[in-house]
């Protein structure tokens, strides 16, 4: 956390276990698009600007995983309710200063933009705290918003202690505020203890009215923003309106997505413009994809690089690496550590594990290669295998440049086959095979020396 004054601090409540989630897990780090809830809250506020403060429990102190280093991290022990959580906050945080967010760590549907106006309204409203509101209907366990004759807040009422026609106000309590920090340090020592012993943040309007400060509310068009994750229906949720906006941001940016609603894509996705996602792909993690490329239908991508000018189809690939112009699927499997060079081509029922194939080879069917280096310009024929591990080890294979890999042939490692060598079909490679050699049988044997006419390799081979 920095000390520039300039800059505000947003106090992370994330304490809650979340028991009505029914999981071992912590509430906060559950997943929506790709993301635990709570670096998705950290982003946010990230992204308005302000230098986070987490809070936690005992209960949830395995959130700490999705806490970003350097972002100091106090814990509520025991957790005595919201109000004694900015409490904690405010003394780990003795530099702050201005003003300050106080937001939830499973409510991650709000936007940034949105934090930046709640804050604006201190300065507009000349006011101690800004809430953000929402219309939600009157279904809902929210705490109703009374506003007094200026329009701000007079007090929040809760549900259970509301009238009939307190209970029939519109506006709710989203759960997310703005506060001048000076004046939160005087109120939050004035906060006194319910029944059960907990301190509620709400009840810091009834101390600012009391003093006759402003209270303002910023009650916004979106009513998803204030959805809070309690239950997995509301992770539900809130992962398919996360992964709208993420599609949405795409598209306005270049990208087109054929049939959106079909496609999964992750908060961490990188997709440059011109690029084509076909209906039912799933991309998720660190995935980056190169403009000119299309995707699916029907394609996983995980954890992987793609190029430009790419075309993967029904293929799953993970952690694997594609330069431009590759060619892809459909039913093909990149495991991670697979790297193809510009120009490869791969087609149904290939697997590739930690392995490079270079520039041009083609691998078209029914293959596997795993722990090998291939060459520049390698046919691979159908059925071919790399017999990678003796039950112990894994074993490298070696294909040199312009080898030519007949159908069935089983590459069992250690091996290399040289440049420009060949195997015939049904060949089982147990020994090296010199550079224009002709090996074939079981075990395969070199029969004769063979320069196989080369094609034109094109100007990237030269």
């Amino acid at each position: 956390m920095t000390e520039d004054p300039s800059r505000p601090t947003a106090f992370v409540l994330a304490a809650g276990l979340g028991t009505r989630m029914r999981s071992r897990t912590c509430k906060v780090l559950h997943t929506a698009a790709g993301k635990p809830l709570l670096a998705l809250v950290l982003d946010t506020v990230a992204a308005a600007g302000a230098d986070a403060v987490v809070v936690l429990s005992r209960e949830s102190e395995a959130a700490r995983a999705a806490v970003p280093e350097g972002v100091p991290v106090a814990v509520q022990d025991p957790p005595l309710g919201t109000g004694d959580a900015v409490r904690v906050a405010l003394d780990a945080a003795p530099g702050a200063a201005g003003r300050c967010y106080i937001v939830y760590g499973d409510t991650v549907l709000v936007r940034p933009e949105t934090l930046r106006h709640l804050g604006g309204l201190l300065d507009e409203r000349r006011a101690v705290l800004a809430i953000l509101t929402g219309k939600v209907g009157t279904d809902n366990a929210y705490g109703r918003i009374v506003r007094g004759p200026a329009g701000d807040v007079d007090r929040i009422v809760e549900v259970r202690l509301a009238s009939a026609e307190e209970r029939a106000i519109p506006e709710s309590n989203f759960g997310a505020y703005a506060a001048d920090v000076a004046w939160l340090r005087s109120a939050v020592p004035l906060l006194a203890a319910n029944e059960t012993g907990e301190v509620f943040l709400t009840d810091l309007v009834a101390v600012a009215t009391r003093e006759g400060r402003t209270v303002a509310a910023l009650c916004v068009e979106d009513p998803a923003e204030g959805l809070g994750v309690n239950t997995r229906a509301d992770l539900a949720i809130a992962d398919g309106i996360l992964r709208r906006r993420i599609r949405l941001r795409h598209m306005e940016a270049g990208v087109t997505f054929v049939d959106p609603d079909s496609s999964l894509v992750d908060a961490t996705v990188e997709i440059a413009p011109d690029v084509v996602v076909e209906r039912g792909c799933v991309l998720e993690g660190r995935t980056r994809i190169g403009t000119g490329t299309r995707v699916g239908p029907y394609a996983i991508l995980r954890d992987t690089a793609v190029g430009e000018g790419c075309r993967v189809e029904a293929s799953v690939l993970e952690g694997a690496t594609l330069e431009d112009g590759v060619r892809i699927g459909p039913f093909s499997h990149l495991r991670p550590g697979a790297y193809l060079e510009r120009g490869v081509e791969m087609g149904n029922f290939g697997e590739v594990k930690a392995s490079r194939l270079g520039a041009g080879t083609k691998m078209h069917h029914f293959s596997y290669v795993g722990d090998a280096s291939v060459g520049r310009g390698v046919n691979i024929g159908a059925g071919t295998i790399t017999l990678n591990y003796d039950g112990v080890h894994k074993n490298r294979t070696d294909i040199g440049d312009d080898a030519f890999i007949g159908s069935d042939t089983l590459l069992r490692a250690p091996v290399k086959v040289g440049r420009g060598a060949t195997t015939g079909a049904g060949a089982v490679v147990t020994r090296d095979v010199p550079e224009d050699t002709v090996a074939v049988g079981m075990p395969a044997r070199a029969i004769k020396k063979y320069v196989r006419p080369r094609k034109d390799a094109g100007p990237e081979r030269r």
